[in-house]
């Protein structure tokens, strides 16, 4: 069986052999932009979703991510929207994204935070089924773009030896993402995808649309179980 989260991370590398350089220059900006709070004491990493995580990217593109983070200010609890570590980092990576891309409009929204202090805890807690935080950092690991890789991976790879865990992950995450395939946002995303890519004057490989269909067929066909998806927006 092929869960749909499986048909979503083929599809989202495949397109990104199509990536634009706007996408690689946000890309590049972001990279710059964690290197600056990293020089001021603040480490911290980013999960880019939306069409830079699929390289179809534009001016205009808005930019969706995950903050991944340090916070001693709440190890028990996740970061309130008020957290000041969250404040801070989330408006310098802005700025600064804003002031390289030299685009003051720009749209730039954090969709979730994890702190990896909470990751800690839980790894080292046990019965890691329980903890709906590790859950979302290899949930968007899974179907991200990561910017300082290096900071969070370890934490996803130990999840990721535990085989049970994983086909967890698989399913929760398919139920997950079932409920925005069933969005008009999420289907315009994929057309607004094709038409860039054959506007710049190259042919969609036929087997591609073939897996782009399979994807939404299967995501119409499953039926979600409860998936929490109350911590973060559409991830796509």
């Amino acid at each position: 069986m092929t869960y749909l989260i499986e048909k979503y991370v083929a599809l989202k590398n495949k397109y990104r052999n199509y990536d634009t350089k706007e996408a690689l220059r946000r890309m590049q900006a972001c990279r710059i932009a964690l290197k600056e709070l990293e020089d001021k004491g603040f480490r911290t990493g980013v999960e880019i979703l939306g069409s830079i995580n699929f390289g179809i990217v534009e001016p205009s593109s808005d930019i969706d991510c995950i903050l991944l983070h340090y916070c001693d200010l709440h190890k028990d609890q996740e970061c309130p929207e008020y957290c000041p570590n969250f404040l801070y980092e989330s408006e310098e990576i802005k700025a600064s994204l804003r002031r390289r891309l030299r685009n003051e409009n720009l749209k730039i929204e954090f969709l979730d935070c994890i702190n990896l202090r909470m990751v800690e805890r839980a790894l080292d807690a046990g019965n890691w089924k329980d903890h709906e935080v590790l859950r979302r950092l290899l949930f968007y690991r899974t179907i991200g773009r990561p910017v300082n890789r290096p900071l969070f991976i370890p934490y996803a790879e130990r999840l990721e030896e535990n085989e049970e865990y994983i086909r967890d992950i698989l399913e929760w995450g398919s139920e997950a993402l079932s409920v925005y395939l069933g969005t008009s946002r999420h289907r315009f995303s994929f057309s607004k995808y094709n038409e860039r890519i054959e506007s710049s004057g190259l042919q969609l490989p036929h087997g591609l649309k073939e897996e782009l269909e399979s994807y939404l067929d299967q995501g119409e066909g499953l039926e979600t179980n409860g998936a929490e998806t109350s911590h973060y927006k559409d991830p796509v």
